[in-house]
């Protein structure tokens, strides 16, 4: 029988993480520093780099309209106001006809009070009707802006999400790699001290050495 002459410091443990036979994420030793690596799928890295030169692109300019963003704009508003134009006078035209109608055929003509009385009642809430749409086309220029950059907020976050998840997928495989790593040097560490005890006290027989490991390692196994 051999004695215990001399123990080795046990060396660093790298771990790795694979899903499905992949190597995911792992971690190693380099000049008394510990590197965690992340490996991406291609499609994930095709996502990841497509959200980073889209925020890339996009986030300096968010707030600016190009002439063909501005020309669909005023196109929409255009639209809105001929259709409300139209509605107002579908109203109001038929209500001056019918006055003239009627006055022409009481009176002959419409060089009378009642006329011009009735007419200017009839004009003065077209009137109203025109400025209350006026309104309304300012209100809706304001809304479609306001879409337009939300729709650009919305589209930011999503990329934004994208980014992160990839981000959180790496920091959650480095983190299990870590893990399996700390345990192996753990155990790395439990073996050297029982081995440095070992020699310490010069057990060297096969049993002794076994019984003794098992203990110190909590594994509750006597041989």
């Amino acid at each position: 029988m051999s004695k215990v002459s001399s123990v080795d410091y046990p060396t660093y443990t790298g771990s790795n993480v694979s899903v499905n036979g992949n190597n995911i994420s792992s971690t190693s030793l380099a000049n008394g520093v510990v590197n965690a690596n992340y490996n991406m799928s291609d499609s994930e890295k095709a996502i990841y780099d497509y959200a980073q030169s889209a925020l890339a692109n996009l986030l300096p300019q968010v707030n600016t309209f190009l002439p063909d963003t501005l020309n669909s704009l005023q196109s929409q508003i255009d639209a809105y106001t001929n259709q409300g134009t139209n509605e107002i006078n579908n109203i109001y035209s038929p209500m001056i006809k019918n006055l003239q109608n009627d006055i022409a055929s009481r009176f002959g003509n419409f060089d009378n009070s009642m006329f011009m009385d009735n007419l200017n009642n009839i004009e003065s809430k077209r009137s109203d009707a025109v400025s209350a749409f006026a309104q309304d086309v300012m209100a809706k220029k304001s809304d479609l802006v306001n879409n337009e950059l939300q729709n650009r907020y919305n589209y930011i976050d999503l990329l934004n999400n994208m980014q992160n998840q990839s981000t959180q997928n790496a920091l959650s495989y480095i983190n299990a790699a870590l893990g399996g790593s700390s345990s192996a040097n753990s155990y790395n560490n439990n073996l050297y001290n029982a081995l440095s005890k070992l020699s310490s006290q010069g057990q060297s027989s096969t049993s002794n050495l076994a019984s003794y490991l098992a203990n110190s390692l909590g594994l509750g196994t006597s041989i």
